[in-house]
This record gives C-alpha cells, structure tokens and sequence, in this order.
C-alpha cells in the first residue's frame, strides 16, 4: 500500500542540521547494503519526538537525519509488515481531556522515510507502554499501564486506526510491593497497587495473543478472532508469576515454540515451551538475569534474541548493564557475561537487522551506545560511540525482507 503524498509538513518535523532533502536508500534493503535505518521514540520534552537514524553497517555509527515533534512521549513504536505506516504510542493520561494515552498513525514514504501523520485516537485507557502490530497488518494492539487492559484497533485502508475492536481488562488480586525472592538488598518497588499491563504481542502465527501485566504478575492468552477483532479465552488463558516478580517484556525464540519472558522485579527469566495449537505456556527453566551474589536494586527492563537463535540479551537498568545469554538447542540459558552500557538506565535494546550490531537506548543518560557483536561467542565489544538524544525510550529498526 501506497499513499498518495507522504512528505511531512514542516511543522511536524524538525531537521537535523542541514540533513539534506534528497531521498535515501529504500527501507527494504538488503542485509548487505551499507546503510540501515531506524526510528528512536523519546520522553518529551528532553526528547524531540520521533528521530530517525541511518546506520552504518560496517561501523555501526548512527546519523540523525530527521526529528518529527508532533506527539508527546512516543515512548513505543510499531511498523506494519510492508513498511508503509509506522504507529506510535502517546505516553499520556488526559488525551482530550480523557484519561487516556493515544495512538497516532502514520504514513512512511519509502523513498525519503519522512512520516506523515495520518491521524490520532484514543488508547482506551491511560499510559500505553506498549504496541504491536498483527502479521496480517490488519489490527493493532495496545497495552495501557496505566488503565490495565489491551486493546485492539482495526487498521483502516490509508493506515489509520478505527475505534477499538475489543478492550479486555486485566483482572486478578493485587500482589506484593516486593518480589518472594527478590536479588539482597533491593529497595526498588514496583508497582503492585492494581493492574499494569506493560506489553501485548501476537504469538508468530498471530493465532494467539499475549500479554504481560507487571502489576498482578500475569500474562494473559486469548485466541485471536482475526475477523472481527476479538480477544477470545485461549484454553489456559493465565499464567502466573511469583508474587512481586513483574513480568514485563517476552521475546519468542525464532522457532515459535520457545518462549522467553522477563520479569522486570525480581530479574528472571521465565524460559516456556510453547504449544503453538492451544496458545500453552509450560515452564521449562527460570534463570536470573544479574550476576551470581549480586545484591542491590536493579529493574530488568528488555529482552531480545538473536535472528538465529544463538544469543539472547537482556537490558538491567539500575545495575547499567546488559546480561548476555547463549541458548541452547533445548532453548535453554547459559550467562556467558555481563557488559557495562557505558551510561545509565538501559532502558530497551534493539538488535540490527543482519546481527551485527546492539543498540542500547540509555533513558537517564540521554544516549544511544552501540556495540558490535561476537558473532562466535555473542560477546559485546563498545564500539565507542554516543549517540546523543534526550531521554530515548525505543528503537525500531527497519528490517530487510
């Protein structure tokens, strides 16, 4: 899908420097192209909006091109698998005078990769953290952490969003501040005062979706309608963590029948083999992502996994490190080591298209570090660069086909 005129007006964008108008390389290159692209989300107003970067894939180094300022705290973004619109999350309570966050859709050009804002709608609930964006293309879904619940939302045919489909609220009792088994010495206290759905994505099939709610340690599993829009039970359709654990971000292992989930409190990784036909979730390991007799406070945030398979990462904000895993053939983990984020506060990691490189976007230290990937042992080495932005929250790399 194409639209007609897709370049930004210039009040809704800024440029960096003198960043040329001419159109770039298409999105949708090959892995062995010499530049990638990608989209940083921020907390304004230390952040401008949405940035984009080129990147290069010999060294890794980052070039802000452009800086799109019409939305507040797009702290999440997603794209639809062709490319053609971007969707981001507004991170906020009083969307017209509601309280709720919004969703703003947009249309990528994908000559230039300028974003034109198509539209705006209600989250249906305050504070979304999270958006994904169904394989079909046809739906987007919506965790609010502040109103507890996901919604769905229809994609219309220029890209825009319709009023939700479905909103499904979590339910459960509430939990403890502080998890069972919590690392010695952590005085970080989660948010356990009610619901706190922080993150909901279709499983690879888009058959089912799931979703983490950090606040009642759960995630929940609905059969996905595909033709309505409808979240319907999955056969077991919750999973419990332990109380205070805070599950909040999981990643899929690349053969759709592992899944990995983080739990942001007590710094674990709950491993689970997958039943890709009824949406099961059976533990199969649970493994800390801080190192042995680590004590303190620390706040797990993201968790990613190699394209292969090989390598599994995992963001520890207040400990500014990143914890390296391999995988097994079984999915299981091994720490190979931990790595300093060289800042403060790695808030997400983003892996690059062809595996070279991870980027780590360092909330409270206004940064983007980069570091290149051992692609025999999946050790980081610190390339040495700083990419400076306020407060970036996401990236989102454009992946080749």
């Amino acid at each position: 899908m194409k639209t007609a005129s897709l370049l930004v007006a210039p009040a809704a964008a800024s440029f960096a420097g003198n960043a040329p108008a001419t159109r770039l390389a298409p999105a949708t290159q090959t892995a062995t192209a010499p530049y990638g692209y990608a989209f940083v989300g921020t907390y304004t107003p230390n952040g401008g909006g949405i940035y984009l970067f080129r990147m290069d894939r010999a060294s890794g180094a980052l070039t802000q091109l452009q800086v799109f300022d019409d939305i507040r705290n797009p702290t999440w973004l997603a794209i639809n698998p062709a490319h053609t619109n971007l969707y981001a999350v507004s991170e906020i309570d009083n969307y017209q005078g509601t309280r709720s966050g919004a969703v703003v859709s947009y249309a990528i050009d994908t000559g230039s990769l300028r974003i034109r804002r198509l539209g705006a709608v209600s989250s249906a609930g305050a504070l979304p953290a999270h958006i994904s964006v169904h394989p079909s293309g046809r739906f987007v879904f919506v965790a609010n952490y502040g109103g507890g619940n996901v919604a769905v939302f229809p994609v219309r045919p220029d890209g825009s969003l319709g009023e939700p489909t479905d909103v499904r609220p979590s339910v459960g009792p509430r939990h403890r501040a502080r998890a069972v088994d919590d690392p010695p010495g952590q005085f970080a206290v989660s948010d356990h005062d009610g619901p706190h759905v922080h993150m909901v994505e279709s499983d690879p099939s888009g058959q089912f979706v799931i979703a983490n709610d950090a606040g009642l340690d759960l995630t929940l599993v609905w059969r996905f309608d595909a033709q309505g829009g409808r979240l319907l039970p999955a056969e077991v359709p919750v999973v419990a963590a332990a109380s205070g654990a805070a599950p909040r971000h999981f990643v899929f292992h690349p053969n759709g029948r592992i899944l990995y989930n983080l739990h942001e409190h007590d710094a674990k990784i709950a491993v689970y083999d997958y039943d890709a036909a009824k949406g099961g979730l059976k533990p199969k390991q649970l493994v800390s992502a801080l190192p042995p007799k680590f004590e303190g406070s620390n706040l797990s945030s993201e968790i990613v996994i190699a394209a292969d398979g090989r390598f599994l990462y995992v963001s520890n904000r207040l400990h500014s490190a990143i914890a390296a895993f391999a995988v097994a053939n079984d999915g299981q983990l091994r720490m190979i080591n931990e790595f300093w984020a060289h800042a403060d506060s790695p808030r997400c990691l983003t892996l690059a298209p062809g595996g070279e490189f991870l980027y780590s976007c360092n909330q409270r230290s206004d940064s983007v570090t980069s570091f290149r990937i051992n692609s025999s042992s999946g050790a980081l080495q610190f390339t040495g660069r700083y990419e400076p932005v306020g407060s970036p929250a996401f990236m989102l790399m454009l992946k080749a086909p």
